[in-house]
């Protein structure tokens, strides 16, 4: 018999799951739409230098929406094994708020903001250095 502690895990993991398979959907039919951009022969014909700057434009954003898509499935197979929503950093649960604003999170905002602190300074260094 379901505890009501339980009703509520297992209605948040079906919570969860519908918003990673949700922002799935949309980043396969981005990434659709733009393949299918990119490899239009009608789209050469415009001028040249346009049409260079677009496809840059539209390969970073793909490498994006790869990253992206990658986050998601890492999280749902995180789901599946039940360690879905812990701090891959601290190991302290990531708070339900912030897995419902983004469901792919890895870290709890703490840790968060540490890594990206020191990706940005990290990048400033090199910058500075080269």
């Amino acid at each position: 018999m379901r505890t009501p502690v339980q009703g509520e895990a297992n209605r948040m993991q079906k919570t969860f799951r519908k918003a990673l398979m949700e922002k799935k959907a949309e980043i396969l039919v981005a990434l659709g739409i733009n393949f299918r951009e990119l490899a239009d022969p009608e789209h050469r014909l415009a001028a040249e230098d346009n049409v260079a700057h677009e496809e840059f434009v539209r390969l970073r954003v793909n490498r994006v929406l790869q990253g992206q898509l990658r986050q998601i499935e890492d999280s749902l197979e995180r789901l599946k094994m039940g360690e879905y929503g812990i701090c891959e950093s601290c190991g302290a649960a990531i708070p339900s708020k912030r897995l419902l604003a983004i469901p792919w999170a890895r870290f709890c905002v703490d840790c968060q903001e540490q890594t990206f602190s020191f990706s940005v300074a990290e990048a400033a260094r090199m910058e500075k250095e080269y």
